[in-house]
């Protein structure tokens, strides 16, 4: 299990979020660097509670960082909140996919939790063609997609013109990376190979940008915060009780009722559970 983050470019990261994001109306309190390294230390002395209440402050402020999050995991698994420490891992997890340190102490908290076989499962096939979707962040992806939109825009015009001595002299100079080399294709045909590549990649990577802000912004994934949720046939206690799950599980939230949410998790388990038991990631 990792300590929590005490980096100084993180308390810039942090000042710099706030100068963007916090509301003018807390210009007047404790400024949210200072609160993080307060909980930082407070962290170090085994105060857990006291770094939460700081680190929380400074959620509260308006600051986004994976660093905040993850010391905020670290502090909820220190107190023995298997369920709080996993929400804050992949909150953070959701910034910083190829974060190693969030990865490791998610593999941890895992480890220890009562519903192993609920646990997602992104091995297999599946997986491996899935790694590229669920290794980037959403602005990493909204970025290659945009990228990717932009090349295939650059080599749309590049292929009208394809007969034009400025494009004839760069595919001169770039026609070495092309594949269609390898097949004997002339200028035209590696043009039109060249478009259909970049428009598969360009579309898997637009589906892949528009589920991650569609999901970020419904904040479909919940985590189980109570030690047992029971999960009854429909949104009242006086419903069939179907199962239970237990802190730590991670549930897809499909339906909202008042004070209740009917979830979804693997195996084609769904009911509905109380809203108290779950924190949207």
């Amino acid at each position: 299990m990792k300590r929590a983050r005490q980096l100084v470019i993180t308390a810039v990261l942090l000042a710099l979020a706030v100068t963007l994001s916090a509301p003018r109306a807390r210009a007047a309190t404790t400024p949210p660097e200072s609160l993080f390294v307060d909980a930082n230390a407070a962290y170090e002395a085994g105060d857990y509670m006291g770094a939460i209440d700081r680190y929380g402050e400074v959620v509260a402020a308006g600051v986004v960082h994976p660093d905040l999050y993850f010391n905020l995991g670290s502090a909820w698994f220190k107190t023995g909140d298997l369920g709080r420490a996993v929400l804050w891992y992949e909150r953070a997890r959701r910034l910083a996919p190829r974060d190693e340190d969030v990865r490791e102490n998610l593999v941890v908290v895992r480890s220890l939790l009562r519903d192993k076989d609920l646990l997602p499962r992104h091995g297999g096939v599946r997986g491996a063609l899935t790694a590229w979707h669920t290794s980037l962040s959403v602005a990493e992806s909204v970025a290659v997609a945009s990228s990717l939109y932009g090349v295939l825009c650059l080599v749309a015009i590049a292929a009208v013109f394809r007969r034009s001595a400025v494009v004839r002299a760069i595919y001169g100079r770039l026609s070495w990376i092309s594949p269609a080399r390898l097949f004997g294709l002339d200028m035209t045909q590696d043009f039109f190979l060249a478009l259909g590549i970049v428009f598969v990649a360009a579309a898997l990577f637009a589906g892949s940008s528009y589920s991650k802000v569609r999901d970020d912004g419904a904040r479909r994934s919940g985590v189980v915060v109570t030690e047992e949720a029971p999960v009854y046939s429909g949104p009242s206690r006086d419903a069939t009780l179907q199962f239970k799950v237990h802190e730590g599980t991670i549930v897809t939230v499909r339906d909202e009722r008042t004070g209740w949410v009917r979830v979804d998790l693997p195996g084609d388990l769904s009911g509905w559970v109380d809203a108290r038991s779950l924190e949207r990631i």
